[in-house]
């Protein structure tokens, strides 16, 4: 989603009221005298909602009354329609309103939806804040912070040795500015810079008892609260900061329609502001941990804590700058001896370590969350700041440990509610959920039962015999602030683990047959045509390497288009089953995914939980020797009522903290000498922080120069609309996609055009055609163009184009090329015919033609609307896949580039004789919910 404005007051220029630095323009310019535009209703939200309500009412299934799903109860209690606002007038379509918390003072505003989708101008910085014109202190110059920090990179590849190059010549041509002169001048530096630009880690002792004998491990931490505070002081960050709850909607041409994204937007953020005094400010914390290997085979490994500020935006805190991820601890990882590993007692002490080594990282923010603390922000407001942990990102083995749960082969396995292990399949039942109180409370129950007594009652509750240190802090609810993580629990984990392998298993189970089977996959993995951010996969058996979530996701994606043909219901009945399964899967992970979640998505999502929930039951009726019982079968249950709570899944997901681990590895293997390794690899990071602090530092301070140099000339998008190229498809449609041309290529005459295409059908009358064209585009008779003419051709086209799921502007580079990377590629893309009425082409050749001093940039294109073949439509509509069929080449014709809407990925269609492609939707968000609500016309007039 666009990014937002702080919470910052603004007062309107007429009436007096203070509004968001972003409402107050669109107020002023909403007088009730002012007559309103009533815009008609975008026809894809409406065949959406519409395709929801059929899938509903095809499985019986209502949002509003379904007792098998509390969250659907919890979800309608928190939907309030949005407060009133003055004067309030008619809503115009697709009109957005914000209701901010009442502790906030703040007025209920009403945006028209362009103004909200654009992106707002950064607010001007507080004058009152001296600026730093020496931003790389402690370093004496510039010139010295670089040097140091190519160093600090540390590998020298060809483009460190070029800026080293460059930095080295210019201390020779300034010598002044360079002053380090030894190795250890380096070090001295580098330790001030950590003492004075960033909170350094401490190592602190933690003592636990075993067996009679007192233990004593080191833990490595940056207190929690330190963070928080550099973090309030920063004047760069905090006007990112979010710090009202508020609740977000859009008119869709009935009512007004709440959606969610940010933890700000969603029910916990609103629910916990009600617990704080008035004009008090919370800081929200997400928290993950967990074991990493720092060595390639695993010999060596670390334990890091990385804290996240969910008070700013997503694009900020998943980020690698000052306001991303922080590494705050370093837990020990107790060494297991044979005789000692997976002894309750010793399981138990690792419980009890972790524990106590997370209190002393969290020890600093306890008192804080009792009664708060004053601050004087960046922004020279003083705020009274409330730290609470919202959110927990961790994968199930790491969220047993923070529950202390007893793991995925206990009685009550869920880290979030109770559920029995047998009951895990049945997605439609629900369980108490845990909650501090009640697990608090059967904790303490148990401390007076002798031992039997006690381990029987805490293994009903799948429990731990030990304390959870996160009870003490106010108003954190451990089992809430658990979030549902898809990278482990779907991607790598349901998907990588279960389904992918079930797949395998039916193949193998085919005997004779199963390696032509799988060839025949493989073959399909092949086929399938490149797509911008889809990892290319050559064999079925190359996915027993992989170890990496992204690649499971993606080969998710494409394993029915390669397989379907293979394993038909004819073929193998269980076979066709799973893939029916892993169809319903994929669009769980979808809905699971979307990064602005609505009440439809969430009604579809959850009607799909119900159809995902009856294809398991079917397939473990059918394969009884496969277990469904294991954890990640039943989390994604609570997805949600995660989203209702905490927002869109990507504010949880552990992918971005795992990426961060990369760089710990890399310090480890570059500059430890594998001893002792905590202490190194923590030092290196130090470096590493205060590198990113300056860096920011100096590129803030480079930007506001260039800023304040006058410009002397105008400036080009990247993206950019041509002009003179109305729409050939719907000319009155003004939301047309920009667009530009690039890779040119030499200009080219029609008559060695037509020569080099002598063999193809659909360059036969190329000439002709354009010329009928133009005559049309130019409202004349007749038009001649001459064989010596000439067009320019282009590579590719980069299309701009508005997602329907968090509206921001994407871009898709389509290619007609007859040789990228040694093979041709053509890409197909989604054209607009009228509403949302649309059909998919083939690019075969881009070009632009000046004529009668106007530029035409357009493409030659096959359309893709033939009626599909009668054949296969019972698998068609079974793993819900659109079929399409191109016309004969000959049938090829022009289109305008800026009648692109974006572009598209298909894949043949083994099992068609005809021809046919299938339409691959799970590509982006935005294709998929495209294909949801978009009609794919056949014979269109273009």
């Amino acid at each position: 989603m666009p990014p937002r404005l702080s919470s910052a007051l603004v007062a309107c220029q007429f009436c007096g009221h203070d509004y968001s630095a972003r409402g107050v323009k669109n107020h002023e310019a909403r007088c009730p005298e002012r007559p309103i535009d009533r815009a008609e209703p975008d026809p894809t939200d409406v065949a959406f909602r519409n395709f929801v309500e059929q899938e509903r009412a095809a499985e019986d299934w209502a949002f509003d009354h379904h007792d098998d799903y509390h969250e659907a109860d919890e979800f309608e209690a928190e939907i309030h329609p949005p407060t009133g606002l003055d004067n309030e007038q008619e809503p115009e379509m697709n009109e957005i309103r914000i209701e901010y918390h009442p502790h906030s003072l703040m007025e209920t505003e009403s945006f028209s939806f362009q103004e909200y989708t654009d992106s707002p101008e950064e607010l001007e910085p507080n004058s009152a804040i001296p600026k730093d014109e020496n931003p790389w202190r402690p370093f004496p110059t510039r010139l010295d912070f670089e040097v140091s920090e190519v160093m600090l990179d540390a590998h020298m590849n060809r483009r460190q040795i070029k800026k080293m190059i460059e930095l080295i010549n210019q201390a020779i041509a300034s010598p002044n500015s360079f002053t380090l002169a030894s190795e250890a001048d380096h070090s001295r530096i580098w330790d001030h810079a950590r003492d004075t630009r960033a909170t350094g880690f401490e190592k602190r002792v933690i003592s636990v008892e075993y067996k009679e004998e007192k233990l004593e491990y080191d833990v490595w931490l940056r207190p929690i609260w330190k963070w928080c505070r550099e973090l309030l002081v920063d004047p760069s960050l905090i006007h990112q900061f979010q710090w009202q709850a508020q609740r977000l909607y859009k008119f869709n041409g009935q009512r007004f329609e709440r959606f969610i994204d940010e933890p700000w937007t969603a029910n916990a953020w609103w629910n916990y502001q009600n617990t704080l005094p008035e004009g008090a400010s919370p800081f929200f914390i997400i928290f993950y941990a967990d074991k990493t290997r720092l060595s390639s085979f695993g010999t060596e490994k670390g334990y890091p804590v990385l804290v996240r500020c969910a008070n700013l935006p997503v694009s900020i805190r998943n980020g690698e700058g000052v306001g991303g991820g922080r590494l705050v601890g370093w837990l020990p990882i107790p060494e297991e001896d044979a005789q000692e590993k997976g002894k309750k007692d010793f399981v138990n002490l690792k419980r009890e370590i972790w524990h106590k080594a997370v209190y002393e990282i969290i020890h600093s923010i306890e008192l804080h969350t009792e009664i708060g603390t004053a601050i004087t922000c960046g922004d020279q407001v003083i705020r009274q700041i409330f730290p609470h942990i919202l959110i927990i990102s961790a994968d199930f083995e790491e969220q047993s440990m923070i529950a202390l749960t007893r793991g995925g082969t206990s009685k009550k396995p869920c880290t979030i509610c109770l559920v029995p292990k047998e009951e895990i399949p049945n997605l439609s039942k629900t369980f108490p959920l845990r909650t501090t109180e009640t697990m608090r409370e059967v904790w303490i129950r148990a401390q007076d039962m002798n031992s039997t007594d006690r381990e029987e009652l805490l293994k009903s509750y799948g429990l731990r015999d030990v304390k959870n240190t996160l009870w003490d802090l106010r108003g954190t609810d451990v089992y809430s602030a658990i979030s549902w993580d898809k990278l482990h629990a779907h991607d790598g984990g349901l998907f990588s683990d279960h389904l992918l392998e079930e797949v395998k298993r039916i193949i193998k189970a085919l005997g004779r047959d199963s390696r032509s089977a799988e060839a025949a996959i493989d073959a399909g993995l092949q086929k399938i045509p490149p797509w911008s951010g889809l990892n290319h996969f050559k064999s079925l058996a190359s996915t027993g390497e992989l170890a990496d979530g992204k690649k499971f996701e993606d080969f998710s994606k494409v394993i029915i288009f390669a397989s379907h043909h293979v394993l038909s219901e004819d073929v193998s009945e269980d076979g066709f089953l799973l893939l029916r399964l892993i169809r319903s899967y994929l669009e769980l992970n979808m809905f699971a995914g979307l990064t602005v979640q609505t009440e439809t998505t969430i009604a579809a999502g959850r009607a799909e939980m119900k159809v995902f929930e009856t294809l398991l039951h079917e397939y473990a009726e059918l394969n009884p020797e496969k277990s469904w019982t294991f954890p990640k079968a039943h989390t994604h249950q609570h997805i949600f009522r995660d989203i209702l709570n905490k927002g869109a899944t990507r504010n949880y997901n552990t992918k971005p903290s795992e990426k961060a681990n990369g760089p710990l590895k890399k310090y480890y293997q570059r500059h430890t000498n594998f001893k002792n390794v905590a202490s190194q690899v923590l030092r290196v990071s130090e470096m590493d922080l205060v590198s990113t602090i300056i860096r920011t530092a100096i590129t803030a301070q480079d930007l506001q120069r260039e800023a304040d140099i006058p410009e002397d000339g105008g400036s080009e998008s990247l993206i950019h609309e041509e002009p003179g190229s109305p729409d050939l498809l719907d000319p009155s449609n003004q939301a047309i996609p920009r667009v530009v041309q690039g890779s040119v290529q030499p200009i080219i005459s029609f008559e060695a055009l037509e020569n080099s295409h002598a063999g193809d059908a659909a360059f036969q009358g190329f000439r002709r055609k354009l010329a009928g064209l133009l005559a049309r585009r130019r409202n004349v008779q007749r038009v001649v163009l001459r064989t010596f003419d000439q067009i320019t051709p282009y590579g590719f086209v980069k299309v701009a184009f508005t997602s329907l799921v968090d509206w921001r502007l994407n871009t898709n580079i389509l290619r007609a090329n007859p040789n990228f990377h040694n093979r041709p590629r053509y890409d197909y893309a989604l054209v607009k015919v009228h509403g949302n009425e649309c059909i998919f082409v083939q690019i075969l050749y881009i070009f632009s033609i000046d004529h009668v001093g106007e530029r035409y940039n357009l493409a030659l294109v096959l359309p893709i609307d033939v009626p599909r073949m009668l054949q296969n439509r019972t698998r068609d509509e079974a793993l819900r896949l659109r079929r399409i069929k191109p016309r004969p080449r000959a049938s090829s014709l022009f289109i305008d580039a800026n009648s692109i809407i974006r572009g598209g990925l298909l894949v043949d269609d083994y099992a068609s004789d005809a021809g046919e492609f299938l339409v691959v939707d799970f590509i982006d968000e935005d294709m998929w919910m495209r294909m949801k609500s978009t009609v794919l016309l056949t014979h269109a007039n273009i």
